[in-house]
């Protein structure tokens, strides 16, 4: 029975990434693959350039709700006078996608829930937090080119009234860096993130789950210390 169950879940595994349009090779490494509730839920990595897993972890565009979480973070400056104003970014890559450290090598994720997944983008007038509730607008008070590594930014909004972000690139040529974040009244906290044009730059870790949600598949935190220290 177990030989048979073992067939038919490889069987079932095989023909769901036909479906997908993700063929398993070779260079396909699986992390998880199992049968959870009568559905398949596997986490492999992605080592193709061109895979389409990169497209929606690194889409930036406002969707309809998007809209309606926007107005409402926008709406804590007009309560607090809070005018926007125009200024070039003082950083090149203004885009940036949430990245983890598998093994001591640098992924991208591709989520089974996209609640979990956290991007970041500057523009003109504002630093946007994309959350899994719609993206946060935050006012840039300050903002300032340290080094040619390291950028400076000082937000205000209404998730952190006192909030300050220094940007510090760790590997340039692949768009990696590390956030340093200080918030009021909370301890400074540090994650990583790459530029989004460079994505492809890394290979990405999926988390597939066809039709019912599973599990995050979770990362170990890196040493942000040892990173620092490549800047």
């Amino acid at each position: 029975m177990t030989t048979l169950r073992t067939i038919l879940t490889l069987l079932t595994i095989g023909s769901t990434f036909q479906l997908f349009g993700q063929g398993v090779g070779k260079d396909t490494t699986f992390l998880f693959k199992k049968m959870v509730g009568g559905e398949l839920h596997t986490v492999f990595i992605d080592n193709h350039a061109d895979s389409k897993y990169y497209d929606p972890i690194s889409y930036f565009g406002f969707r309809s709700f998007d809209e309606r979480s926007y107005q409402y973070s926008t709406g804590y400056f007009k309560k607090h006078n809070l005018t926007l104003t125009k200024v070039k970014p003082v950083i090149a890559s203004t885009q940036w996608v949430a990245l983890e450290q598998y093994k001591g090598d640098f992924y991208v994720y591709h989520p089974c829930d996209f609640n979990a997944h956290s991007r970041k983008s500057v523009n003109d007038s504002t630093f946007i937090d994309w959350t899994g509730e719609g993206p946060v607008a935050n006012k840039i008070l300050e903002q300032r080119k340290i080094d040619n590594k390291t950028y400076l930014f000082k937000l205000t909004g209404i998730v952190h009234p006192e909030r300050t972000l220094v940007i510090h690139l760790i590997d340039p040529q692949k768009g990696i860096a590390v956030f340093e974040e200080s918030t009021a009244g909370e301890e400074k906290g540090y994650y990583l993130m790459i530029a989004a044009d460079k994505i492809k730059s890394v290979p990405i870790i999926v988390n597939y789950c066809d039709r019912q949600k599973q599990v995050e598949w979770q990362f170990g935190e890196p040493d942000f210390k040892a990173l620092l220290k490549t800047n």
